[in-house]
C-alpha cells in the first residue's frame, strides 16, 4: 500500500473480548487444534503455526484497520512471546514474500543473518548441537563465536515502513502485555525447559531467564513472566528497531558476544540492513509461483522442484500417497534439489558427460529441469514459525521467522531478556563461502501463487523438511487438484538430513517414511524399485517434518480459506 498515515490502534489483550482471550489462552496450552476445521473469511484471514494467541492478535490488527503487513508483523512479534523465545526470537531472522494490491506487484524481503566483519576463520567456529534433546559439551570462552547479527526486528520495521498502516508501537502491544502479565507454561514448553536446562543455566543471565516462573525449572502450568523482555520491547516501541542495533540493546549484545570470544562490533550492528528485492518465479501448471530472491537458498530449491515435477509429469500422475511411482520420483527429485548449490559427484559427472554448464541462477529455469530430469529417472530398479495473512484490500503476506537453532540455542547468553541462539555453530560452510560481514544465505521460503494476475495461494512452511512440504502442497493443490483439507492431511514427505549410507548417493539416499502412513504393498513396490526406506515413529516425524500454513483464495467469490487439523501445528482465524 506504500507509505500511509498511521491509524490509531489499541491491540492490547486487555481490550480483547474476554471470552475470545480466554479461548486463545486455553488453546495455547496445546500444540494442535482440537478438531479439523475449514476457516473462511471475506474481510480478512490469518493462519500461523503454534500460537492461537498470536492468531487472535493478528485478527485484532486487521479489525482495527491494519494491512496484511501489520497483522503478519503483529503475529510474528507475539509468537516470540508465546514461544518464550525458544524456537523463534527477537534476535532471530525473517523472510517475507508480499503481494501489494495497490501496485499489483510482489516483493521479497530478506532479513537474514549478517556475519561479523572480524570473523575471518569461520571453519573453526565450534559446532552447535542441533538435536532437540541430549547435549553437546559447552565451549566456554567461544560461545560468542556461534552468534550472528540478527535481522528479525529490523525486518519487522522495514515491513511496516513500506506496507504498514498502524503505528509500529501498537504492533508490540500484545507481546508487551503477555511479557508483563505472563503466560502459562504449556506441556511443549515444559519439555523444552527440562531438556535445555543445562544450557540456559550456564550463565547468570541464563539462570535469571530460566527462573522467571520461580526458583525452579519451569513446569507445566507455571506462569512465566518476562519483566526484562517487556522493558526491552517498550524501548523498541519508543525508539524503533534501532534500539536493538545502535541503541542500548545493540551495545549490550556486542559486549556479551565479545565477552564470550565472539567478533561482534558496533559497526556490524550499525551496518545491518534488510534487503528488498523482486521475488524469483517460475510457471507451474498454469500458475506463477513467487519465492524469495537474493541469497535465499530455499526459494531456489522449491522453484527448481516445481520445474522438475512438471518436466517429469508428476502433476499428471495420481497423488504421491496413492501411486508408489509418483512417490519414488517425487522423493528423488526433492533429494536432488535439497542438496543445494554444491553439486554432488554424480551430478557433476552427469553434467560433464553431457557438456552441461549451469550457474546457481540456472537452477530455477525450465532448461535446467529438462537437462537434469534424465539423471533422476528411475524406471528400472536402482525449527521457526510461519504466517499467512490476507487483508480486506487483497494484500497478501507470507512470512517465516526463526531462531535458526534448537530451542534457545546452546550459548546460555541472554541480553535484555532475549536468549541468544547459536546459528553460526552449524553454518560454518556457508560462512566460509561468503565474505566477512555479508548476508548469510537462508532456507526460509514462503511462496505466493498467482493466476491471471491475482493471488490464489500463499504457503509459509517451517521445519527441517520445509522444501519437501511446500513442494508437495503445491503439487497436491495445483497439479493433482486435491482439496485443501486433503492436501494438508496427506502424509508428509520427510527430508533425510543424514549422510548417504549403504551404497546410497547424495540424490539416492535412504527415504524416511512415517510408520503406518502407507500400506505394505505400497512400501514393497517402492523397495522393489530400488528405494531404501526407513520407518520413522510419530515422535521422530514431528522433529523432522515440515509444517505449513496455507491460505487459498477463490477468484470467483473473493473468499480466502485455511485449514486447521489436529495433526498439524497450525491455527487460523478469519472475519
Amino acid at each position: 500500500m506504500g507509505t500511509v498515515t498511521a491509524f490509531a490502534a489499541d491491540l492490547s489483550p486487555a481490550k480483547w473480548p474476554p471470552d475470545e482471550k480466554a479461548l486463545a489462552e486455553r488453546l495455547e496450552l496445546s500444540a494442535f487444534p482440537p478438531k479439523a476445521a475449514m476457516v473462511e473469511g471475506r474481510s480478512g484471514l490469518v493462519t500461523a503455526t503454534l500460537s492461537p494467541i498470536a492468531v487472535r492478535a493478528g485478527i485484532e490488527s486487521l479489525k482495527q484497520g491494519g494491512t496484511a503487513a501489520d497483522a503478519a508483523s503483529t503475529i510474528a512479534l507475539t509468537q516470540v512471546i508465546t514461544a518464550l523465545g525458544s524456537y523463534v526470537s527477537y534476535a532471530g531472522i525473517l523472510q517475507l514474500v508480499y503481494y501489494d494490491s495497490q501496485t499489483h506487484k510482489l516483493y521479497s524481503l530478506d532479513a537474514g543473518w549478517n556475519s561479523y566483519l572480524a570473523e575471518t576463520a569461520p571453519k573453526t567456529i565450534p559446532a552447535s548441537h542441533m538435536l532437540p534433546l541430549g547435549g553437546a559439551q559447552s565451549t566456554a570462552g567461544e560461545e560468542g563465536r556461534k552468534t550472528l547479527v540478527p535481522g528479525f526486528m529490523a525486518g519487522i520495521e522495514a515491513i511496516e515502513k513500506r506496507f504498514g498502516r498502524l503505528p509500529f508501537a501498537s504492533l508490540l502491544q500484545p507481546a508487551i502485555w503477555y511479557a508483563e502479565n505472563g503466560l502459562a507454561v504449556s506441556p511443549l514448553l515444559g519439555n523444552y525447559f527440562a531438556s535445555r536446562e543445562k544450557y540456559l543455566s550456564r550463565t547468570p543471565q541464563g539462570r535469571k531467564f530460566l527462573h522467571q516462573a520461580g526458583d525452579h525449572v519451569p513446569k507445566v502450568g507455571d506462569r512465566f513472566i518476562q519483566t526484562d523482555l517487556a522493558q526491552t520491547l517498550r524501548s523498541v516501541a519508543k525508539d524503533g528497531a534501532g534500539y536493538m542495533y545502535t541503541g542500548d540493546w545493540g551495545r549490550q549484545f556486542v559486549d556479551a558476544v565479545r565477552q564470550e570470544g565472539g567478533q561482534a562490533t558496533l559497526e556490524d550492528m550499525r551496518r545491518y540492513q534488510p534487503a528488498w528485492d523482486e521475488p524469483r518465479s517460475t510457471e507451474f501448471v498454469g500458475h506463477s509461483v513467487f519465492a524469495p530472491a537474493g541469497s535465499n537458498e530455499g526459494g531456489r530449491q522449491i522453484l527448481g522442484a516445481l520445474n522438475l515435477i512438471e518436466e517429469m509429469k508428476l502433476d499428471r500422475a495420481e497423488p504421491y500417497f496413492k501411486d508408489w511411482k509418483a512417490f519414488r520420483d517425487l522423493s528423488t527429485l526433492l533429494q536432488f534439489v535439497e542438496y543445494g548449490p554444491d553439486a554432488p559427484p554424480a551430478v557433476a559427472e552427469f553434467q560433464r558427460q553431457h557438456g552441461l554448464h549451469f550457474s546457481q541462477e540456472d537452477r530455477v529455469t525450465k532448461a535446467y529441469a529438462r537437462a537434469m530430469a534424465p539423471l533422476l529417472a528411475r524406471d528400472a530398479p536402482r525449527h521457526s514459525d510461519a504466517i499467512v495473512v490476507v487483508d480486506r484490500w487483497g494484500n497478501v503476506a507470507a512470512l517465516v521467522h526463526s531462531i535458526n537453532a534448537v530451542t534457545w540455542g546452546t550459548t546460555g547468553m541472554v541480553v535484555g531478556g532475549i536468549p541468544i541462539g547459536d546459528p553460526a555453530g552449524f553454518q560454518q560452510w556457508r560462512l566460509a563461502a561468503i565474505q566477512p560481514g555479508e548476508r548469510v544465505p537462508n532456507d526460509m521460503a514462503p511462496v505466493i501463487v498467482m493466476r491471471g494476475g491475482k493471488p490464489v495461494l500463499a504457503v509459509a512452511t517451517v521445519g527441517s523438511s520445509l522444501v519437501a512440504e511446500t513442494a508437495r502442497i503445491l503439487l497436491s493443490t495445483l497439479g493433482n487438484h486435491l482439496g485443501l483439507q486433503a492436501a494438508m492431511e496427506a502424509p508428509p514427505l520427510l527430508y533425510n538430513y543424514l549422510p548417504p549410507k549403504g551404497g546410497g548417493t547424495a540424490i539416492l539416499r535412504t527415504q524416511f517414511v512415517p510408520e503406518s502412513a502407507y500400506d505394505p504393498d505400497f512400501l514393497r513396490n517402492l523397495e522393489a524399485s530400488g528405494v531404501v526406506l526407513e520407518r520413522k515413529s510419530r515422535v521422530e516425524v514431528l522433529t523432522i517434518k515440515g509444517t505449513a500454513v496455507v491460505g487459498a483464495g477463490d477468484l470467483e467469490t473473493g473468499a480466502w480459506r485455511s485449514v486447521e487439523t489436529p495433526s498439524l501445528f497450525g491455527f487460523a482465524g478469519a472475519y
